[in-house]
């Protein structure tokens, strides 16, 4: 056995060699710092609205740069075209004081309705108390003659979406802004060559390029780099809705293996996705990237009704796994989309804009705190990179073959990750799916007074079982104890 052992390190050693061999450093992109043009930033987190933080509070700095290099366009099969210019801009939020750096940045792409950056919406409180950075991105830089992103099944239903939608998304919207300060933006973009199953690609084929390439500048601690005299150690993914698929295809088609920093090391860290169906915009649905990486957690946050989607087109979900580092949550009670969570000039229906006003499952949009439990879970994905800390498994929502399983009881999913607010329910809580609301939001409907009083007795009581709910939260890693204290009960004294 002895005389085996030099062999056997001799072979690893020449694989892992290889390995750095095939691995490519990606071009060095350039940041230069935005001229003021008079007024705040698309997305900035000092103009009031949804994405609003009291940075100076907390001891933060807002900067908006150009990020400018050459990245390669690549098809939704993986394939390479061709290395194009682009020039995008990228939106810095970090510690004015070093010390209070934790060593970790945040990138999220913008979602291509209104900027919304909804990662940061989620984990704005967590992320400046804990001294992250944060460095948000846009991707959207194009206004191609026929927009793929409204392509619908009939001429009504696309001008449907573009009345709704068309004047928040691409390039035109964000010169209409503050032309002074983006119309210099651009990129390669040719939906005719450019396709995701069976209709053009509505992801810029410059993506994964331009993500690779901000992580590089980041983790390469440039003393001229937007964040310069933070020492940069770690660089992780947080990427919701539509973007989300950006980076599964990332992963899926080894873009973390092939594209590394100069010394081998992995550009990014760590992969939290939310609220996304990967493939529902086209192409393959998968749900684990075939590429997984070694030295890094891929972390998938559902809502109800991205498990509703998937339990309703049979999908199944893959066990969690410790190697490769592997989770996948759905946590029930958070709808897909919340008033809190809209971007610059974004608006959606609600109930009585659709003909639905009278309808009690539709009357009533349920906003419970998600951020609370995005939070924990990226906290929990931060110790399983630094301290090796594996996060928490959650069970399934319990499926009938299609179907979700609620309880008779509750009216509520069983299984999931269950907040506060469905272990000591005060509402049952539906999706659109289910309801057929025809709205972007979820719906609840609150239980009556005499069903709150026959359950619990009192709100006294009730407000009981409600602490005594967000200690297990706390227990099973789905809710920070700084966070508990500020989480008040959904139903109010008066609803008994």
């Amino acid at each position: 056995m002895k005389s085996l052992m030099p062999s056997l390190l001799g072979s690893l050693i020449a694989l892992l060699l290889v390995s750095h061999a095939r691995a490519e450093v990606p071009r060095m992109p350039t940041a230069i710092a935005v001229p003021d043009s008079g007024q705040l930033p698309l997305s900035s987190a000092r103009r009031a609205g949804t994405e609003y933080a009291d940075l100076e509070r907390h001891g933060y700095v807002e900067q908006e740069f150009y990020l400018q290099g050459v990245a390669p366009a690549i098809d939704a099969t993986g394939q390479k075209i061709l290395e194009a210019p682009y020039t995008t801009r990228i939106l810095v939020r970090k510690p004015a004081d070093p010390a209070r750096f934790n060593g970790t940045v945040v990138i999220e792409p913008f979602s291509w309705f209104g900027e919304r950056a909804a990662g940061w919406i989620l984990t704005r409180d967590y992320l400046l108390r804990r001294g992250y950075a944060y460095v948000g991105y846009t991707l959207n830089i194009n206004q191609p003659p026929v927009d793929p992103k409204f392509i619908s099944p009939t001429p009504a239903d696309e001008a449907a979406q573009i009345a709704q939608y068309g004047r928040i998304v691409n390039f035109e919207f964000m010169r209409r802004f503050d032309y002074a300060r983006y119309a210099p933006l651009g990129g390669y973009f040719d939906a005719r060559r450019f396709a995701r199953g069976e209709v053009p690609d509505p992801f810029t084929p410059q993506s994964q390029g331009i993500g690779a390439q901000l992580a590089l500048l980041l983790k390469s601690n440039a003393a001229d780099g937007p964040l310069a005299g933070l020492p940069v150690q770690r660089v992780y993914v947080d990427s919701w809705a539509v973007t989300a698929q950006v980076w599964m295809d990332y992963l899926d088609q080894g873009r973390h293996q092939q594209w590394r920093m100069p010394d081998g090391r992995a550009l990014i860290d760590a992969y939290m996705t939310g609220r996304m169906a990967y493939g529902e915009v086209g192409g393959e649905v998968l749900r684990v990237p075939r590429q997984m990486p070694a030295d890094a957690p891929f972390v998938t946050v559902y809502s109800q009704s991205e498990l509703m989607h998937d339990v309703i087109e049979g999908i199944a979900l893959p066990a969690d796994t410790d190697s490769p580092q592997l989770r996948y949550y759905e946590v029930t009670g958070i709808p897909h989309l919340r008033l809190a969570d809209l971007g610059t000039e974004h608006t959606e229906h609600v109930a009585a804009d659709v003909g639905k006003g009278d309808d009690p499952q539709c009357r009533t949009l349920y906003d419970e705190p998600a951020e609370l439990v995005v939070s924990a879970l990226l906290d929990g994905m931060d110790h399983w990179v630094r301290d090796g800390k594996p996060m928490p498994k959650a069970p399934r929502v319990v499926r009938n073959g299609r179907v979700a399983v609620r309880d008779p009881a509750t009216g509520n999913l069983q299984g999931g990750v269950r907040p506060p607010w469905i272990q000591v329910p005060s509402a049952t809580y539906l999706t659109d799916q289910e309801t057929g609301c025809g709205l972007i939001y979820d719906t609840k409907v609150a239980y009556s007074p005499d069903a709150l009083r026959k359950r619990y007795g009192s709100f006294s009581q009730y407000q009981q079982a409600f602490e005594a709910a967000k200690r297990v939260s706390v227990e099973q890693g789905y809710l920070l104890p700084e966070d508990a204290p500020g989480l008040g009960t959904i139903a109010k004294p008066e609803d008994f």
